[in-house]
């Protein structure tokens, strides 16, 4: 069985336009993102997977200057943006990571494929308040199950957002939650890049790390927000969190 990673990513966010490729210690922020996986995650094809609009030429462009796999398809039917996708690098199963999520933790991934390998499951989920942060989380998603949705329905909302159809067919599916370990579980921590106050938060928490290197561990995050909880004031209010 084929894994790959595919990051979900555009720059026309309604909340922060153009936050995949804001500055992040001097480099962009999906590159970051990128680079984090790369560093724990080898084997398996990371791609960022972004429109086929004109205003995503730059994510493209940035892909080709880094050497990361890009491709791009249609804009708001994402559901089928990540078929066309895997079908161009022979992918079975997929781990989703949002463009919005410089600091996902690539053990969460990890987790996800060895889950998998273990038992065959179409949908696997550490996206929940029991499992990583908001904004460290991903899914794993089988391919043959994503193609038979997408024929099934036309609905605007499922086509674009991809995740919610296995929540609300949850019983045509075999779904496995994933928890995470006790010490990364953190379900009023949240760092997803939807607000200007989130990104400051990432680049405050870049900023701390960094000085250890250009890479540290989802866990060090952890421990400097244990350690520093007034950093929770810059975006707290803003978000609820996972709802499952």
């Amino acid at each position: 069985m084929n894994y790959g990673i595919v990051i979900q990513a555009r720059t026309s966010s309604s909340r922060l336009p153009g936050k995949v490729l804001s500055d992040i210690e001097g480099l962009p922020m999906l590159f970051r993102q990128v680079d984090r996986l790369r560093q724990e995650i080898i084997n398996i094809p990371i791609i960022v997977a972004t429109s086929n609009e004109t205003s995503d030429d730059p994510v493209e462009s940035m892909c080709d200057n880094y050497d990361i796999n890009c491709y791009r398809g249609p804009l708001d039917d994402v559901m089928l943006r990540f078929i066309e996708c895997a079908d161009r690098y022979n992918l079975d199963f997929f781990v989703r990571v949002g463009g919005d999520d410089p600091l996902i933790d690539p053990k969460c991934c990890k987790e996800l494929i060895s889950t998998h390998k273990a038992n065959n499951y179409d949908f696997i989920y550490a996206s929940n308040r029991e499992g990583w942060p908001y904004g460290a989380a991903a899914e794993l998603i089988s391919v043959n199950k994503l193609k038979e949705i997408h024929k099934n329905t036309n609905d605007a909302f499922y086509r674009e957002h991809t995740i919610p159809y296995f929540f609300d067919n949850f019983q045509d599916f075999n779904i496995k939650k994933v928890r995470a370990p006790e010490d990364v579980c953190r379900p009023d921590y949240y760092f997803t890049v939807d607000f200007p106050e989130d990104l400051e938060l990432v680049r405050q928490i870049f900023k701390s790390l960094m000085n250890q290197g250009s890479y540290f561990s989802f866990k060090e995050v952890i421990n400097l927000i244990d350690q520093n909880p007034s950093f929770l004031k810059i975006n707290k209010h803003l978000h609820e969190g996972f709802d499952r």
